[in-house]
């Protein structure tokens, strides 16, 4: 049997059907390629199965596969940071067992878009998500154009990579954007009022709103992310700046 497993974003979200199924599993794998492993979290679970066993994209990409089919009379269980049904590739997987008549269950956990509420912005007007990679590319910007003009807030989330520790900090990602933008359609500026978040409903929770250039100044730590308001009605504006660290010059 394979499940496929959300753990949250911090220790108080972990599913009582994961914990059910820890504790019998034969091989567990926790995936960290996605997002920085809560050590709260990670130490929790151990207390319930210490055969943890922490796996990067290669495994879950290439290896994981073979395990599966090798072991359909097992109990094998990959834990996914936030919701587990994000990803195209977790998703194979339920296909890969469908196909072979292995029995899968996934448990289901909050992700960050369903941390966003917190912050008071109508998650009904977000458009598609993008992702701001570490390497220079366009790509991602027409689609946040898109969005904007179609009056849709726009979620970026920001690359990292756990294994090494590196990640993309929000004040690179903001000049990214300005740099595409002023050679593109003009639409944003130093003094575009956008959110900035850094370890959201995790230890340390920062969410802050005001002026790129004012934001760009301020230290975050990972796992970070920035919301692109458009069109902010009334209520959306009052309860953004009753939930954040509004900056102000």
């Amino acid at each position: 049997m394979f499940i496929l497993a959300g753990v949250g974003n911090n220790i108080d979200e972990i599913p009582i059907g994961l914990i059910k199924n820890i504790k019998d599993a034969d091989f567990v794998f926790f995936e960290y390629y996605t997002n920085f492993v809560d050590r709260e979290v990670l130490d929790y679970l151990k207390n319930y199965n210490n055969k943890i066993e922490l796996v990067d994209r290669d495994f879950v990409e290439n290896k994981l596969e073979e395990i599966i089919l090798s072991n359909r009379n097992k109990k094998i269980l990959l834990i996914v940071s936030g919701s587990p049904l994000y990803a195209t590739t977790h998703i194979y997987f339920l296909k890969l067992c469908k196909e072979n008549n292995i029995e899968y269950k996934v448990i289901n956990a909050p992700s960050i878009f369903d941390e966003l509420g917190k912050i008071g912005i109508s998650l009904y007007k977000f458009g598609r998500t993008v992702s701001v990679p570490f390497h220079y590319s366009e790509s991602f910007y027409d689609h946040i154009v898109k969005n904007y003009k179609n009056g849709y807030h726009t979620l970026l989330l920001l690359d990292l990579d756990p294994k090494t520790g590196k990640f993309l900090s929000h004040s690179e990602a903001l000049d990214i954007l300005l740099d595409i933008d002023k050679k593109r359609e003009n639409l944003f500026s130093e003094d575009t009022e956008v959110i900035v978040c850094s370890n959201i409903n995790r230890k340390n929770e920062r969410i802050y709103f005001g002026k790129i250039k004012l934001l760009k100044k301020i230290d975050l730590d990972p796992p970070l992310c920035i919301i692109i308001p458009s069109n902010l009605n009334k209520i959306e504006k009052e309860f953004i700046l009753c939930m954040t660290y509004y900056i102000k010059e």
